[in-house]
This record gives structure tokens, sequence and C-alpha cells, in this order.
């Protein structure tokens, strides 16, 4: 019986060690650089690349970029080609997370707004093909796959060590609701688009199970911004929707947004739903889904964690 004790022991520990080694890997955190409007006017190439280098060398396991462009530059194919080429040449995953400075100033050659024309555009040109970003690495799942909403390839879900990531498209300022009475029909249709997301990531993490989700969008939903009387609030209903979402999976959500000041705000909670507003540049993320308070900004105040 000695014999065969030594036998099953030489067998058996160097797996469970190997076991023991791969539950250690599968623990350790996902580090990732999300790039807040980087691009600045007349060196937007130059500041992305130097961004993308920057993020690179920091050894995230990817890259989500918000915003290729600033407001004030012209909306052209020659500058969204430009762009395009730095992302792929990026030498570490690259994700997009469509931002309003992207579209919602362009306008026609007579000098009229023209948003809707360079969204779509836009989607045709950074996402008609996405064989070059993230997706060679990741297995990326976009809403347009869906015939009901095949305009909308700019929402896109991932998912990586148990953690699922998810871009929505809410622009800032004020997801582009627009007072004039009959310009609101790209908002609506946008609208229903993002509900339906919602509802499809929750339904995929019913499935998946994932241990965290991470949401990213250019607007700030959270805090609520106090409004003009009169002023109608673009991000109320997509406010509730994703509260509802973090209610629904039962699982800490953070939603990443766009810049607010030269600091991150700091993680804030909301049961099981947390939000940050990252300041322009290049930010790192962790997230750590066997730690109290799952996910971390470094230097930053990172709440206590999601309510059990």
């Amino acid at each position: 019986m000695t014999g065969v004790f030594m036998l099953l022991q030489r067998v058996l520990l160097p797996v469970a060690l190997a076991l023991a080694g791969a539950t250690l890997a599968q623990a350790e955190p996902i580090r990732i650089s999300v790039l807040m409007h980087v691009t600045l006017p007349g060196e937007g190439e130059a500041t992305l690349r130097s961004a993308l280098e920057s993020a690179h060398l920091r050894s995230p396991a990817f890259i989500v970029v918000n915003g290729l462009k600033e407001a004030s530059e012209p909306c052209s194919d020659r500058l969204f080609r430009r762009r395009k080429a730095v992302l792929e040449a990026a030498d570490t995953p690259v994700f997009l997370s469509m931002a309003g400075s992207d579209w919602i100033s362009c306008r026609d050659l007579r000098g009229r707004p023209a948003e809707s024309i360079w969204l779509g555009l836009l989607r045709e040109q950074l996402y008609g093909d996405i064989s070059w970003n993230g997706s060679k690495h990741l297995s990326l799942r976009r809403q347009s796959a869906l015939p009901a909403f095949r305009s909308y390839a700019e929402n896109t879900r991932w998912t990586t060590q148990q953690v699922m990531f998810a871009t929505l498209h809410l622009p800032a300022p004020n997801n582009h609701y627009l007072a004039a009475a009959g310009r609101n029909s790209e908002f609506e249709d946008r609208l229903t688009a993002n509900r339906d997301w919602i509802k499809r990531l929750a339904q995929h993490a019913s499935l998946e199970r994932p241990k965290a989700i991470v949401l990213f969008c250019d607007g700030r939903l959270w805090p609520a911004v106090r409004l003009q009387p009169g002023m109608r609030d673009g991000f109320r209903e997509m406010r509730s929707a994703i509260q509802a979402f973090a209610d629904t999976v039962r699982r800490p959500v953070l939603l990443v947004q766009g810049p607010a000041g030269t600091e991150p705000s700091g993680i804030e909670w909301r049961r099981k739903l947390a939000h940050v507003n990252l300041p322009q540049g290049v930010n790192d993320l962790e997230i750590d889904t066997d730690a109290v308070v799952p996910f971390a900004l470094p230097g930053a105040d990172n709440g206590s964690g999601p309510a059990q």
C-alpha cells in the first residue's frame, strides 16, 4: 500500500500543482488602459500615436480609445483614414468607444449641420472592417449583427478572464438630444438601439455568468447634471436602464464615463453599479474580481465596493 500511495503521490501532486497554478493565473487582475480624448487639433495623429505608445508600455490586456478627434477639427475622410491607420499600427489590442466629438459637430460643404451623414460614414469607415483591432485577439460581438440594428456597429462586447466588457454609444453632450422640433430622429433611434443592447447584455450575462461587467461610454450620466428649466435630460432613459441592468445581473458593474476635470472623479457606488469619470489622457484601470472592491484606479478613491 505504501508503494501505491507513493506512486499516486508522484502522479497526482504535479497535476494538483498545475491546477493550482492555473487557478492562480486566472485570478490575476486585468489591467487595461483607457484613452480619453487624447487628440489635439493640428497634431491629432501624433498625440494619438504617443498616447497608444505610452499605454503599451504599461502592458495592458487591451486599450479602449474614446474619441478619435476633437470637436474643433474638420470632418473628412482623410482625417478618419489617418486616425484609423494609427490604430491599426498599435502593438496592443485596441477597442473603440464612439465619442460625440467624432461626429456631432460635422458639417457639409455649405456649413450646414450634417452629423447624421458623417455618423454613417464614420460607422462604415471605422467599423466596416474591424479585423485590425482587438477582435484579432478577443472574440468581438457587435449589435450590427442583428438585422434590426444593422447600423449600430459601434455597440460592441467582448469577454476575457470572466469579465464582460461593452461599449455604449452615449455621446456628450446630453446624448445628442436636440431641443429643435423634428430633429431628434437620430437620438430616438439610437435610444431604441441602446435599450435593446442593454437588454441583450443582461441576457448574455445570465448565460455567461461573468464575475464583473465594465461599460464604456462618452457621455456623463452620473452625477446627473442640473439642467435649466425647460431643458430635457438626454441621458434620463439610459440612466434608468443601466441602473436596472446592474440590479438585474447582480454582479459588480462599472460605467466608465467621459472626461471631466484633470483627475479621476473617484469610483462611486450605487448598489451593484459603480461609475467613474476619467480625465482627458491615458488612464489605467484594474479589475480584480476576487477583491472586495473589484474596480481600481491608481491614486483615486475607489469607494467601498458593491452592496452585498
